[in-house]
């Protein structure tokens, strides 16, 4: 790839925080939105389990979690509700957004969820993990214009059919490149999270390595899931999720906690204290 020389935005605090749902009084259930992910499986079951709970932390009013053949147990997460997809479609499921893809599966059940949701142009729609292994492997390309696809650098080297030194060369150029095959709004995740529509790529101004575990990239996709569900554009859902991701593993080291340790469930402990402390403008 050429290398790219395209200028940044790099969304700091106060953009951010501009970005922020607003809270009122006459808030409930229903109008902090629906979120349903599809998400994890009984060899992957954590990866739902990560996910809801963001969601939730992330403001959303329902979040359903919903698997074939559920793996979860509901006495154990009594916050979010639970669908077997095996007994259910999902199309007669109420929700705002839907996540499709961390610990879900790579195979054919996958593949017919997103051609399905292409075909109804359902629009907001996050794809992460294995949906996306499942789009370079099944050609599922391009996506819609609404939804958001959160690639790691592996799972984008894929998609593109480059390697991933190659992205890490220049993910600048990779992230525009994946947007024009896309054809959604890209959230390239690593050192440098990376935001690109159509007409812009922005540069997040937050994290740091502490997020290099597994699980911190379903707890991503559930809080941008949940911003979308509550109205958020889906560059403004990508923008926004990614800033307090960051901002999470900030606050961890601020804190005086070592970069070793944090796990992804750490990050989701924390989302309630950025949250409050981006809206004070501290």
């Amino acid at each position: 790839m050429e290398k790219s020389t395209a200028p940044r935005h790099i969304l700091k605090k106060q953009g951010a925080r501009k970005l922020l749902p607003a809270v009122s009084e006459s808030d409930n259930k229903a109008t902090r939105g629906r979120s349903l992910l599809m998400a994890g499986s009984s060899e992957y079951p954590g990866a739902g389990v990560l996910a809801a709970k963001a969601a939730l932390r992330m403001g959303s009013g329902y979040v359903t979690l919903a698997q074939k053949n559920i793996s979860v147990s509901s006495l154990q997460n009594p916050d979010f509700l639970l669908c077997n997809l095996a007994k259910k479609p999902w199309s007669s499921l109420k929700f705002d957004a839907v996540l499709v893809g961390p610990g879900f599966g790579v195979n054919d059940y996958t593949a017919s969820v997103i051609r399905e949701l292409k075909r109804q142009k359902v629009e907001k729609v996050i794809l992460d993990a294995d949906a996306l292994t499942v789009c370079a492997e099944k050609n599922l390309f391009p996506l819609l214009p609404t939804w958001i696809a959160t690639p790691h650098v592996g799972e984008l080297a894929r998609c593109l059919k480059i390697s991933a030194d190659q992205i890490n060369l220049d993910r600048m150029a990779a992230v525009k490149r994946a947007q024009e095959l896309f054809q959604c709004v890209v959230l390239l995740k690593g050192h440098g999270t990376l935001v690109a529509n159509s007409q812009k790529v922005y540069t997040i101004a937050t994290g740091n390595s502490a997020l290099a575990k597994a699980g911190t990239g379903d707890v991503l996709a559930g809080m941008v899931t949940a911003l979308r569900a509550q109205g958020l554009s889906a560059t403004k859902a990508a923008l926004l999720g990614a800033y307090i991701h960051g901002a999470t593993a900030n606050l961890w080291k601020a804190r005086k906690n070592d970069l070793l340790s944090m796990v992804a469930s750490d990050v989701i402990e924390y989302i309630p204290q950025v949250v409050y402390k981006l809206r004070q403008g501290d």
